[in-house]
């Protein structure tokens, strides 16, 4: 869409006119899924992204301005100029105007910027302490990538207002929240939640007689292995939380009967995100790259560099968690076998699931549509724990979950 203002023209306007006087309602795009619905994970990416949309929205749209242009020195170099800045019921926001589509690159960039700088002034807060507004048409396809990539992955309070005008005056401006498409939620799911876009790792350590071992009771983990290694998970998923790494943890004990039953093992699970890079932005810089080993180390430096975060972090977890010299050793499997694996899922007690960051997020939406259908629904009843965290924290119904999320493509599967 063509705007025939100019970029102060709609900042002065604006600015005099408020949030609340040119934001429209936030669309109405609640939807529950339904017990015969087909699982498709998009759809419950899609629900909590609109669900933080729609907060965001009304609080912000309810928000004043307290200055307009504010200038912010960073060294001798002209200072950076921040369009408005504002306060609302949750905190700060910033505020980006974008009017010319060929200024929208460089929008987020931007944007976060101003956040940042306004942020130090705070010491000790972070992303989310800062509510994100970027008014711009988002014509260019990288920037409503960045937007989802920043509203899901990044987890920042961003929103973004659409310029729409009812004729050629200034005067019938309004302001209009962006929803991304269903086909863009689908194709940004699809190949960011496959079972091939996530890397796992295997951190296994031997027994500690007495505080967890192989003894069982009943063919079930004895109380004190249970304690003692659940609270190992626990600890771990704080510290892939603490990292923003979206996964899961989870304990493995063989059977009694199997030979290496005298083995207990931490199996870390997260979304690599340089197994799947932007197809678009990638082909720009593999353009600019003429070495072909140096095209292969992009992708493979990155992508194990990763893995070694999760090792890093497995190695802390059981060096905090037990005897100051208690060692473990790493295996590097397939997440694609270990999901399908009769061994990894049959023949061994796995337990204390504990979700992290995205993931966390739509396993959880997953088990409030179980519920809620539950409460509709008086002919299908999905067998389910009366507390929701149970549910949370069960192995089996997590797996059911995971191997749902499937594989990119079916050749793969």
């Amino acid at each position: 869409m063509t705007i025939n203002f100019s970029e102060d023209e709609v900042h002065t306007y604006l600015y005099q006119q408020g949030m609340e006087a040119l934001t429209v309602d936030f669309p109405n795009l609640k939807q529950d899924l339904k017990p015969d619905d087909e699982f498709e994970l998009w759809k419950l990416i899609k629900q909590k992204a609109i669900s933080k949309l729609s907060r965001i929205h009304d609080s912000v749209r309810y928000g004043e301005f307290i200055a307009t242009k504010l200038k912010l020195p960073t060294d001798k170099t002209t200072p950076m100029e921040l369009d408005l800045l504002g306060t609302h019921e949750d905190g700060l926001f910033v505020l980006e105007l974008k009017v010319n589509r060929a200024a929208e690159r460089n929008a987020f960039s931007e944007l976060f910027a101003y956040s940042n700088y306004i942020s130090g002034m705070f010491p000790g807060s972070g992303k989310k302490d800062i509510t994100n507004i970027l008014v711009a048409n988002l014509d260019a396809k990288i920037t409503q990538q960045a937007f989802l990539y920043d509203l899901i992955i990044t987890d920042r309070d961003i929103i973004v207002y659409k310029l729409e005008f009812s004729d050629e005056s200034l005067n019938t401006l309004s302001l209009t929240p962006h929803v991304p498409s269903d086909e863009v939620f689908k194709q940004f799911t699809n190949d960011l939640l496959s079972h091939e876009s996530m890397s796992c790792i295997v951190a296994s350590f031997d027994d500690m007689h007495g505080w967890f071992d192989n003894n069982e009771d009943g063919g079930s983990l004895n109380s004190w292995t249970k304690k003692h290694l659940e609270q190992l998970s626990n600890y771990t998923a704080q510290l892939m939380e603490a990292e923003g790494l979206h996964g899961f943890v989870y304990m493995r004990k063989p059977w009694k009967e199997i030979p290496w039953s005298n083995k207990s093992s931490l199996i870390i699970c997260a979304l690599n995100p340089f197994k799947m890079p932007s197809e678009e932005r990638g082909k720009l810089i593999l353009e600019q790259i003429n070495n072909g080993d140096h095209i292969m180390a992009l992708f493979e430096n990155s992508a194990s560099g990763f893995l070694g975060r999760l090792i890093r972090i497995a190695q802390k977890a059981v060096k905090d968690s037990f005897t100051h010299d208690h060692d473990c050793y790493v295996e590097l499997p397939l997440w694609e076998y270990m999901v399908t694996s009769f061994v990894e899922t049959a023949a061994t007690h796995n337990f204390a699931f504990r979700p992290t960051g995205l993931l966390r997020e739509a396993y959880v939406a997953h088990l409030d549509n179980i519920y809620l259908n539950n409460l509709l629904d008086t002919e299908y009843q999905e067998d389910v724990s009366m507390l929701k965290i149970n549910e949370i924290n069960n192995w089996f119904r997590a797996w059911e979950f995971m191997t749902a999320c499937g594989f990119r493509n079916e050749e793969d599967a």
